[in-house]
């Protein structure tokens, strides 16, 4: 669930109305809302009032902490609040589903982590989960925000950091020089300034990445794209079932509107442009494959003239070989992600991994004639979203971290 924060506030009065009318149900042939219903009835009870946030002292911290052992929070979230409490493994949702505890010391919680919003999330419980609701008669709103500040306290420094560097706002601005840089390495990156660009996990995960730094400059004919973040391990072409790559994605609007995260929609489609570890060796000739991964191999004889059929369909994913380290494809909504033709493959990019951080560099002139490219004009804002694989956390299909939507704007 991605903030929606880049809508006007009053689109998003009109998202939750709706989204209230989609509760309703049909009662004796009339369409009944459940919150109207409700508040005719008296049912609705009044939003909880938070009180200001206190200042943090040792005695609240200590506070907190009497607190967190007594309600025996560290049962499920555990003594040092990373989740591996007792009782961790037991814990179920509504529906039966393993429901893992929230880690606290990653600083990453769903519904918003200011201290208002985890003193609702006390106050209240979340329903369909073994959270329990702590009410005033348990819990006054001074020991809430005791245990409030405690739960903060247990974060890292790094996630503390993370939260201080977060940008004010969601531009991107590409600068325009004389001499393009096309490779990570070039010595004219340090002298641009680079955006810092968060992500967000979309599956618990122990140390998600927690942003992308990004650079973007042009010179009237080609954009580049320098995208760095932070991860130990570089993994590259994914040879073994058990393997996953490393990888990197841009997702354009093309239409100019912010549509649905999730790879756009039916009436918003976007084009897609995603760079590989695995594809960024193929095409240096580093490739490992499956008798170098596996030396002791025994392998018959092959009687067919090509026993790699999806290579043998064109099949951008199963080439030794591709065109280019990254991929161009379109996409109308989940499900609906399409690799263009590999006539239509001219994104180019590079990427190289040193001192455990990745630096990938993506190029593409700023006018294609291919109807599904997006295309760029000096002063046109370009709506754009960021997506990051980690091999090593096994991340595929949706395991990944996103970012919300920025919009990059090309200097004249």
């Amino acid at each position: 669930m991605p903030a929606f924060n880049y809508l006007p506030e009053a689109e998003r009065r009109e998202l939750v109305r709706h989204v209230k009318w989609l509760t309703a149900s049909v009662k004796d042939g009339q369409r009944a809302n459940k919150f109207e219903e409700a508040v005719k009835s008296g049912a609705q009870k009044p939003p909880i009032a938070v009180p200001p946030e206190p200042g943090v002292t040792v005695e609240a911290l200590v506070r907190g902490k009497e607190l967190y052992t007594k309600l025996q929070c560290a049962n499920c979230h555990g003594e040092t609040g990373v989740g591996d409490g007792p009782a961790a493994a037991e814990q179920k949702d509504s529906l039966g589903l393993p429901l893992p505890p929230r880690d606290f010391t990653i600083g990453a919680f769903r519904g918003g982590s200011t201290g208002r919003d985890l003193y609702l999330r006390v106050a209240n419980g979340m329903a369909s989960t073994p959270m329990l609701a702590f009410t005033d008669e348990v819990l006054p709103p001074t020991d809430r925000w005791a245990v409030v500040q405690y739960v903060q306290s247990l974060r890292r420094s790094d996630a503390q950091v993370n939260d201080l560097l977060r940008p004010t706002d969601t531009t991107l601005r590409a600068q325009r020089v004389r001499k393009l840089p096309v490779a990570p390495t070039d010595p004219a990156w340090e002298k641009l300034d680079s955006v810092r660009v968060p992500l967000n996990p979309l599956w618990p995960e122990p140390y998600p990445i927690p942003a992308v730094a990004v650079t973007a400059v042009h010179d009237g004919q080609k954009l580049s794209v320098l995208m760095q973040w932070r991860d130990d391990i570089a993994n590259g072409a994914p040879v073994r079932v058990e393997d996953f790559q490393d990888a990197i994605a841009l997702q354009w609007s093309l239409k100019g509107t912010t549509p649905f995260l999730g790879m756009g929609d039916t009436e918003n489609p976007v084009n897609l442009w995603m760079w590989k570890a695995g594809w960024q060796q193929a095409i240096a000739g580093a490739r490992p494959d499956v008798d170098t991964v596996n030396p002791a191999l025994h392998v018959d004889t092959y009687f067919a003239t090509s026993y790699r059929t999806a290579e043998a369909t064109g099949n951008l994913q199963a080439v030794l070989r591709p065109p280019t380290a990254v991929e161009d494809a379109n996409a109308r909504g989940f499900g609906s992600f399409a690799p263009q033709p590999a006539a239509g493959q001219n994104v180019h990019g590079q990427g190289v991994w040193r001192g455990g951080f990745w630096s990938v560099v993506v190029t593409r002139d700023l006018r294609s004639r291919d109807k599904d490219d997006v295309q760029f004009a000096a002063g046109k804002s370009v709506p754009v979203a960021f997506a990051v694989w980690n091999g090593e956390q096994r991340d595929r299909n949706g395991r990944k971290v996103v970012s919300n939507w920025h919009h990059l704007v090309l200097d004249r």
